[in-house]
């Protein structure tokens, strides 16, 4: 028999130590620390009201987790995790986990839902299609470990002027809109920072990034999560350029990464591909509408 109760039934320990079951295994290792587990729910927003514990005949087999939101009046859902224990694989039970979160998202007055998925786990994507979701794009993450000093960085740097400021000042950018891609989003950054392209003194574009130390002050890695253009610039990829560029802080011997990158947004590929990224992995971008009265 399949029972199901929410997350925030169990023990916080519990929670976690299903987290790390029901992901044994899986492709890429996604098991994680309590205090790690801890931080995700905050940094992540995650709902464990709304999320679920999946038990057959009374025994812990897995985890769907879930965080909301709203924007211009559209409730907007997204599964932050879904995973089965290893016992209970291959038996049907994704099926019945996917079914009632999608019961989850009705009560809850969702419109949208979104969810990511390695490109590689085939068949995690024939499940989420078989439920109604649909591939909207491809995510990449790619990286770079070389120094960059070789690049000329000075070029047409005159024409434009770059402001860093605090990732919730993104915010500000007129043609800044919360994305598809959850993650990727500047409410979800924590400690993460901004640069501004100004052209003329009007704003060209901007990018959304992170930078970690090490306990000497150490700079030790860089991840871009979003670079974006003012809608019909003209010089589009020089902004994006020169943003990237002030971003990753050529000269420095540190860990470079951009982290979900649209593979449909072309000119921003190419320009980390022209710096000497590389994708590694990738994963699809999916969505389920819902019929909401």
């Amino acid at each position: 028999m399949i029972t199901y109760k929410p997350l925030s039934e169990l023990p916080i320990r519990d929670a976690s130590e299903l987290w790390n079951q029901s992901f044994e295994g899986y492709i890429v290792n996604a098991s994680m620390p309590l205090e790690r587990f801890i931080a995700r729910i905050g940094n992540d927003g995650l709902s464990l009201e709304e999320s679920l514990a999946c038990y057959v005949d009374g025994a812990a087999a897995g985890i769907v987790m879930n965080s909301f939101r709203e924007y211009d009046g559209v409730k907007l859902a997204r599964n932050s995790g879904t995973a089965i224990a290893p016992d209970f694989r291959g038996k049907g039970l994704g099926k019945s986990m996917m079914e009632k979160n999608s019961e989850l998202y009705e009560k809850q007055g969702v419109h949208r839902a979104y969810l990511e998925a390695i490109s590689t786990n085939t068949a995690a994507i024939r499940l989420y299609q078989s439920v109604g979701y649909v591939i909207i794009d491809r995510l990449l993450i790619m990286s770079n470990e070389q120094s960059l000093e070789e690049l000329n960085v000075q070029n047409a740097a005159s024409t434009y002027t770059l402001v860093r400021g605090q990732a919730a000042e993104v915010a500000s950018a007129a043609f800044y809109l919360p994305g598809e891609v959850w993650q990727t989003d500047a409410s979800n950054i924590r400690d993460g920072e901004c640069v501004f392209v100004y052209k003329e003194e009007k704003l060209a574009g901007y990018g959304l990034f992170k930078r970690v130390f090490d306990a000497a002050g150490s700079l030790t890695a860089i991840t871009l999560f979003r670079c974006e253009v003012a809608p019909g610039h003209p010089d589009a990829k020089e902004v994006l350029k020169r943003a990237v560029l002030e971003i990753m802080q050529p000269g420095h011997a540190c860990k470079r990464s951009a982290f979900n990158i649209r593979a449909s947004h072309k000119e921003l590929v190419e320009v980390l591909t022209e710096l000497g990224f590389n994708a590694g992995m990738e994963q699809v971008l999916m969505v389920r509408e819902y019929n909401v009265e």
